[in-house]
């Protein structure tokens, strides 16, 4: 039995399937999704759980090379912006409906209860391993 981090089996076994420039999305209790994607639904009621404690936990977890957010988030949602940052992202700010285009084609979805306006974070995975090693 794992003694922490993420204890959703489904959720720690796509985390553990990225690879290197895969993409996947953490969103607000709102955001469409294509047909057919992957998704952990977490949201058990509005607000819960947040955006920022499921970004918190899986960032925790992997590498991130880029990030994206919808260009709104800023002033419709300046906590989630700062949050971000403050967990170590620069979201690179792109239109909203360049963002939803985007998240299509993302390896799996992670939805949370969030209700709040543009809480979500469009991730490409990065690599763990380092050249000195």
């Amino acid at each position: 039995m794992l003694r922490g981090g993420i204890i959703h089996q489904e959720l720690a076994g796509l985390i553990a399937g990225l690879r290197h420039t895969d993409t996947f999305v953490i969103s607000d209790a709102g955001l469409p999704l294509a047909p057919g994607t992957p998704l952990v639904d977490l949201g058990y009621r509005y607000g819960r759980p947040s955006f920022l404690d499921v970004t918190e936990t899986v960032l925790g977890q992997i590498v991130v090379e880029h990030s994206w957010v919808t260009d709104q988030v800023r002033v419709a949602n300046p906590a989630v912006h700062a949050a971000l940052r403050s967990l170590g992202l620069e979201p690179e700010p792109v239109t909203h409906d360049a963002f939803k285009e985007r998240v299509r084609n993302v390896k799996f979805a992670v939805r949370t209860g969030e209700d709040s306006f543009f809480a979500n974070v469009l991730c490409r995975a990065g690599v763990a391993f380092t050249p000195d090693r």
